[in-house]
């Protein structure tokens, strides 16, 4: 599901205006954003929370060349599904697949 597509579905499930739908989105990751920009997590409660996570430097190896670069350290956001949605999907995907 893209942007758009979230749109619609959320504006047929609410009965409200797609304009108003995407200004709600827009508003969301906003402060989103400002959260992490804060240094703090954000969490949706049956849904999950999105954290902020180091990663450390690491070397990496051009496969073609097998130059070796080291690849800084960075700050990156991940997401962790709450057991309760992790319920609700967990029959969606037939293992082994």
């Amino acid at each position: 599901m893209n942007n758009k597509e979230l749109i619609s579905e959320l504006s047929k499930r609410l009965r409200v205006s797609q304009n108003d739908i995407s200004n709600l989105l827009a508003s969301t990751v906003s402060a989103f954003s400002t959260a992490f920009q804060q240094g703090n997590d954000v969490s949706l409660q049956g849904f999950g929370i999105f954290q902020i996570r180091k990663k450390n430097e690491r070397i990496i190896v051009n496969p073609s060349t097998n130059v070796r670069q080291i690849v800084p350290p960075k700050l990156t956001v991940i997401f962790k599904m709450s057991n309760t949605y992790k319920e609700k999907i967990k029959n969606i995907i037939p293992h082994g697949k």
